[in-house]
């Protein structure tokens, strides 16, 4: 029908959703968890279908933080980050910094968060040319993206705010080591799941 709608030339225009009005449908039902939508420069975002690949490496992510920072930190997996004015993603994993008790009841904000991975099997591009923009723009310390089916990490980090780009990036293979101001020395074999497992 969509299709349809393109071909025959009407002019179609997409709604653009603020935060506060995207906070408001989940409050009044309109939008439910089962939607898996998330909200991307203003628009809603329909998350594909996770990968056994995907969960098994948010397992590894999990275990390896854990025993590297200990309780320090917050460990968060597809949760939302709220990127005002218009968005708010929901990273495949963000460490952030431990808040007091009461604190617990709202989302991190972009300024308690260390650091921002995202699992890619099949949106490595998005992942790359959209959320990539969107974290730097948003001024996320770092940025990983996991690629599984390259077997390799890209990192992203110095982010600039005024264009949505980073100062830093390099792509590291499966067996070698980078330096993240954040997290120190890591092998990127240390975070890819065992294939077969």
């Amino acid at each position: 029908m969509f299709k349809w709608l393109q071909k025959s030339g009407l002019a179609m225009e997409t709604m653009s959703w603020s935060l506060e009005r995207y906070h408001k449908a989940i409050a009044s039902g309109v939008l439910v968890e089962h939607d898996k939508v998330e909200l991307i420069f203003g628009k809603l975002i329909t998350a594909p279908p996770k990968e056994v690949e995907h969960a098994g490496t948010i397992e590894v992510l999990q275990e390896f933080f854990r025993e590297l920072l200990g309780r320090e930190y917050r460990y968060r997996s597809e949760s939302p980050l709220p990127l005002p004015p218009d968005s708010e993603p929901e990273p495949d994993f963000l460490i952030a910094k431990r808040t007091p008790k009461g604190m617990k009841s709202r989302h991190p904000l972009v300024t308690e968060t260390h650091l921002v991975i995202e699992v890619a099997f099949s949106t490595l591009e998005f992942d790359r040319t959209v959320k990539g923009p969107l974290y730097a723009s948003a001024g996320v310390a770092e940025y990983w993206i996991i690629n599984l089916r390259g077997r390799k990490i890209e990192v992203y980090q110095s982010p600039s705010t005024d264009d949505g780009t980073w100062k830093n990036s390099q792509i590291v293979d499966a067996g070698d080591t980078f330096e993240s101001p954040f997290a120190g020395s890591i092998q990127v074999n240390d975070l890819l799941p065992i294939i077969g497992e």
